[in-house]
């Protein structure tokens, strides 16, 4: 039997979000999108990287003129600076982690949930792992973009063992969604298409969720949020998760060695993104604010 290998940079135990019920979140390294208000840098690139906090570090080791590390690996690194970010786990190492906590899946209704990154990054691997917790009765969940090409064999192996996708709405318009965060919303939305005939009309609008992150000068445009709504009706799906920007990975930026620009920008309450919830509404679909 298959046991294919990926980059994971988290294991999550315990969560409560993404899917229902008591959860274990997995996070895959490596994403080709370039998201400005991404909040986990540390997946961005599908390669193992070491993060930096200079507040912790006592200057024990020597630093290469220019360099941002020292020459101490991060594992003997005496106050914890440096953490190695992304090791290389196989389906079967991390489905014995997974049932630590099956008891906690079957009385909560949870399971496990694969995010990123992007986790079809890592399609071999997505499908043996999704394939492999059906196997062990678990409820499953994938927390995508859906915009990267899939053959039909991937798309259907990943749609007889997920049992509920997360599936982000950001930029409507494909030119802008190009230029500014190098997705193109037609290849998610063909993808969708392709599910549909797979999992048919029912069972497509119960399983698929819409999520709309919505971040100032990017997606809160009120032409670019109703694009969105009449997208996803046109789509079939009837639920929206409406998810306010926040600045919840902003500090891992700098750990990171990368450039954060969305520092000025105001997190969102509640009540700023109240009109979105009531417009997706408006349109019968199931709006929730937060995925709550």
């Amino acid at each position: 039997m298959s046991n294919p290998t990926a980059t994971v940079t988290n294991v999550q135990r315990y969560s409560l979000h993404d899917g229902g019920g008591i959860r274990t979140n997995v996070f895959l390294k490596g994403c080709p999108f370039r998201c400005p208000w991404c909040c986990n840098p540390e997946n961005l690139s599908r390669e193992p990287e070491v993060s930096f906090k200079p507040s912790l570090c006592m200057g024990c080791s020597h630093f290469q003129p220019g360099a941002r590390l020292c020459d101490t690996p991060p594992e003997l690194c005496p106050k914890k600076a440096k953490t190695r970010m992304g090791e290389t786990r196989s389906v079967n190492d991390l489905m014995d982690e997974m049932l630590r906590d099956a008891a906690f899946y079957e009385e909560s209704g949870g399971g496990v949930t694969v995010s990123g990154g992007e986790a079809l990054t890592w399609p071999e691997f997505l499908a043996c792992f999704m394939a492999r917790a059906k196997r062990e009765l678990l409820q499953t969940a994938l927390e995508t973009t859906l915009a990267l090409p899939l053959s039909n064999d991937v798309l259907a192996e990943l749609a007889r063992h997920i049992d509920v996708w997360l599936v982000d709405f950001k930029i409507a318009d494909a030119a802008r969604s190009l230029e500014q965060v190098g997705l193109d919303p037609g290849i998610r939305d063909e993808n969708l298409r392709r599910l549909r005939a797979l999992l048919g009309d029912d069972a497509f609008a119960a399983r698929v969720v819409a999520r709309m992150p919505i971040v100032p000068g990017y997606t809160d445009q009120p032409e670019n949020v109703a694009a969105n709504l009449d997208t996803i009706v046109d789509l079939g799906l009837r639920r929206v998760d409406v998810l306010p920007f926040h600045q919840l990975g902003s500090g891992k930026y700098d750990s990171m060695g990368r450039d954060y620009t969305m520092g000025d920008v105001p997190q969102l309450a509640d009540e700023d993104v109240a009109w979105i919830v009531d417009a997706a509404a408006e349109k019968g679909l199931d709006a929730r604010l937060h995925g709550e």
